[in-house]
């Protein structure tokens, strides 16, 4: 099994700890780190940012040739960790013995002592993304407007152990919500600035599922839906998602998910609070404003990569949406690249 051991005294050591220790260079733009394993590894990359309010944003998507163990030691930050695992599964644990296996739809809250070391696990030849967010309590602390004690005892536990005196280890699952900004951000096109200011907003909307459901308990509350019906959503949501230009009729959708129209229209009611027809236009909406601030492509070329047939159609619900013409977006951005 290949061990690497990261002791890290900064919050931006990450990536590049772990590239020295593959033996290759990583990349840092605008503070986005990255690094891709190499090819004598196995695939994928791992990337992170770290932003001013304390939050860190961790993807790593890859697949080892051989079982691989990552263990992180953070004894300046003690940080706490939300970890959710999206693909495939992996061992999560502070000692050997002691742990847990995390899969698809999984999370874990982990924070180690001072001296404690965070393990994450990875069998060889399995496909893995796990997303996390690693809050530096401290700066999280002095980023707030207000008093840490005024936040309520349960989620003092979680970001009030500033000298990280106590171990946390808590198990649960989460739901759509969770999974569909993760997507958001492993989809995200856009590049420079509006790509950090986006990234840093998605973690900030991860942040606020997990309170919400802290709170609640140890799930994420979907009630009334049934566990197959939730699959059957999550389905419907991959397929929107990985086939946005051609997602075909609800009745379609209803066949690829394994439902009948009435309940794949009731769980998007229940999960999302809309129409499916409706979450469809959104996901489009989305998509189409990352293309534009991409800069890549036109509004034509938008209106046809997202697999609709009217210009003027996209152009009203997307003014509806954001409060600005597609075309202004462009323009926006063309006059902003044109005066730097």
């Amino acid at each position: 099994m290949n061990t690497y051991h990261l002791k890290l005294n900064d919050v931006e050591d990450f990536v590049p700890q772990l590239a020295d220790k593959l033996g290759i260079g990583f990349k840092n733009k605008l503070g986005e780190f990255s690094v891709s394993i190499p090819s004598d590894y196995g695939s994928g990359k791992v990337s992170c940012i770290n932003f001013p309010n304390g939050i860190g944003l961790y993807t790593l998507n890859v697949k080892f040739l051989e079982d691989t163990c990552i263990k992180i030691n953070h004894p300046d930050v003690c940080p706490i960790r939300f970890i959710y695992c999206v693909n495939g599964e992996l061992d999560a644990y502070f000692k050997e013995d002691n742990g847990c296996v995390l899969k698809s739809h999984q999370h874990l809250i982990a924070a180690t002592t001072s001296t404690g070391i965070q393990c994450l696990k990875f069998k060889g030849g399995d496909s893995v993304l796990v997303c996390y967010l690693e809050i530096n309590r401290l700066s999280f602390k002095n980023y707030l407007s207000f008093d840490l004690n005024e936040i309520g005892e349960k989620y003092f536990k979680l970001f009030g152990d500033i000298e990280g005196d106590n171990e946390i280890f808590q198990t649960g699952s989460y739901g759509l919500r969770t999974l569909d900004t993760i997507r958001e951000i492993e989809n995200c096109s856009l590049e420079g600035f509006p790509r950090i200011n986006y990234l840093g907003g998605k973690a900030l909307e991860i942040l606020s599922h997990m309170l919400m459901q802290f709170r609640e308990g140890s799930q994420e509350q979907e009630p009334r839906l049934k566990k197959r019906d939730l699959k059957a959503i999550e389905r419907a949501v991959t397929h929107i998602n990985e086939n946005i230009s051609n997602t075909g009729t609800v009745q379609e959708l209803a066949k690829v998910s394994g439902v009948n129209v009435n309940k794949l229209q009731d769980g998007f009611q229940e999960v999302y609070g809309k129409t499916v027809n409706s979450y469809i236009r959104d996901v489009r909406l989305t998509r189409a404003m990352n293309l534009l601030l991409s800069g890549e492509k036109g509004v034509g070329e938008v209106v046809y990569e997202l697999g609709l047939s009217s210009r003027s159609y996209f152009s009203k619900i997307f003014k509806r949406r954001y409060g600005i013409l597609p075309k202004d977006v462009l323009n926006n951005k063309n006059l902003t690249e044109a005066s730097e």
